[in-house]
């Protein structure tokens, strides 16, 4: 607050205890109105408001009392490389714009409020669709665009007026013809087609956890956003953390045709892979030292260790802080657990082939045999088949891939649950007829199944035999449980498990000599 709000609360500040809690917000309210006029009231020559309506930095910092009283802004570089970008957007250069940053660094205010409001301060007869995984959130972000844009300040020098006939908080228009509306991932949409569509963080961590909630979001953006605007030449802006390799971002960049904008919280010099994909540095970050923080002067050395204590888990971390689906390195999977070799030792060994079979064509989940066998106390993944295939085409490569292995090596399947599930091992058995095929019947989770694997890799226990198939299923392992594919993973959980049953299991003596 200013000298003179500040006078003021002083002044009263010994009758407030009697006041109600009503009459207390009330006079809080007209301390900030006055803190408000003080604030604007040197933007009020020509010079300033041309500067405000030419640059959307410069606005930002003007109105940003108005949104966050009593808060002063801690301007940092990124916010100008943000506005730079929603600039680009304004003059039509981009059109389609995913931006991944950590939580609390003013992307809900910049982008959801301070753009809009920016952008209606020259042309009001823009319309604007809004959306967050929760309603409250694309609510609470309307309420502080119309504060702005019923400011005296605003009033006196922009043409944009509120119709009085639709001047609710989830849509209202101005009297050019232009709106704004909020809604929530999968909520009701307005008929009317936008010129500007916000996706302002599409799902939560818990959400992001779940596959059917991420289906859901990704489906709702590719059923109903890319629809909404098409006659219009909408653009479409993406921010949110990234939370999963399968997430909103991870489909987006997964589909192409997006201006990607990732910073991360600590900055990252060097490439690194995550989730099967590349991160580089963006060339739009000012930073660089390894490891330089985002905003040091809001969140230092600090509060980003508080923050990485609290995130807890290393997936959790590289996502919301680092914005990559995980950690640098593996996350529940560490890749220098996973030692390569030429050829196997001698001794005796026992073998699995473990599937996880899919049955779309050219598309979908993966159909994957991953064989590892064990030589004394340590499992080497030997071979890993993998394709997208039809029912039939699985058949006759799980059969074909048996024959290969030999008969002393165990064919296990994951058996899915329902009558469906019992009708494919069925049929698989009675075609698998001469060899030792096994359905696994699937219990808990991916990351509970994948559990005592992880204990070997980790022990040094595992190694994988050279192959051209190394790379890829230490990405995919590595990714796990974040990456868009685990195929691989439950091929490996299917082996190494039934490896280590306590049943009765050829032995075979294979000597190099």
């Amino acid at each position: 607050m200013n000298v003179e709000a500040l006078a003021t609360l002083s002044a009263i500040s010994g009758r407030l205890s009697g006041l109600s809690e009503r009459e207390k917000v009330r006079v809080i309210e007209s301390l900030k109105r006055i803190s408000l006029r003080r604030n604007v009231r040197a933007a009020d020559d020509q010079e300033s408001v041309e500067k405000a309506r030419s640059s959307l930095a410069y606005f930002t910092r003007l109105v940003w009392s108005l949104i966050e009283p009593g808060t002063p802004i801690k301007w940092n570089w990124h916010l100008d490389v943000e506005c730079e970008r929603l600039e680009a957007v304004t003059r039509g250069e981009v059109t389609r714009l995913l931006v991944n940053v950590p939580p609390a660094t003013t992307k809900s205010i910049l982008f959801s409020v301070a753009w809009p409001c920016w952008e209606w301060f020259s042309n009001p007869e823009l319309r604007y669709l809004k959306a967050s995984y929760g309603e409250h959130l694309s609510l609470r972000d309307n309420l502080r665009v119309r504060l702005i844009v019923q400011s005296e300040w605003y009033q006196k020098n922009s043409m944009v007026r509120l119709a009085g006939d639709q001047n609710a908080k989830q849509l209202f228009k101005t009297t050019a013809g232009g709106w704004m509306f909020a809604t929530s991932v999968g909520g009701a949409a307005t008929g009317d087609h936008p010129d500007r569509i916000i996706i302002d963080d599409a799902l939560t961590a818990e959400q992001a956890r779940s596959k059917a909630d991420r289906e859901f979001v990704n489906s709702w953006f590719d059923s109903t956003i890319t629809t909404r605007g098409v006659t219009r030449n909408a653009a479409i802006i993406v921010i949110m953390q990234r939370l999963h390799g399968e997430d909103l971002s991870g489909h987006l960049l997964d589909k192409g045709g997006w201006e990607h904008l990732r910073l991360p919280m600590r900055y990252e010099a060097k490439p690194v892979e995550s989730g099967g994909r590349m991160f580089y540095p963006d060339p739009l970050d000012q930073r660089t030292v390894e490891g330089e923080l985002l905003w040091p002067t809001l969140f230092d050395e600090e509060k980003v260790k508080k923050l990485e204590i609290a995130l807890g888990e290393e997936y959790n971390v590289a996502g919301q802080l680092q914005q990559r689906p995980s950690p640098a390195g593996g996350g529940l999977f560490k890749r220098e657990w996973f030692g390569i070799i030429e050829k196997l030792p001698e001794g005796k060994r026992r073998s699995v082939r473990g599937w996880d079979t899919a049955a779309t064509a050219g598309g979908g989940n993966y159909t994957v045999g991953v064989k590892i066998t064990q030589i004394g106390p340590t499992f080497y993944v030997e071979d890993v088949v993998r394709g997208q295939w039809g029912p039939a085409d699985v058949d006759k490569i799980m059969l074909e891939t048996a024959r290969a292995d030999g008969r002393e090596c165990t064919v296990a399947e994951e058996k899915e649950g329902g009558s469906s599930g019992k009708a494919v091992v069925e049929a698989r058995a009675r075609a698998m007829v001469g060899f030792d095929y096994v359905p696994v019947q699937i219990t808990g989770d991916k990351t509970v199944r994948a559990s005592p694997y992880r204990s070997q890799a980790q022990s040094g226990n595992v190694k994988l035999l050279r192959g051209v198939w190394n790379a890829q299923y230490l990405s995919e392992v590595t990714a796990f449980p974040s990456a868009k594919q685990d195929d691989q993973v439950d091929g490996s959980s299917s082996a190494f498990n039934e490896l280590a049953k306590t049943r009765v299991v050829k032995q075979v003596e294979v000597s190099w000599g």
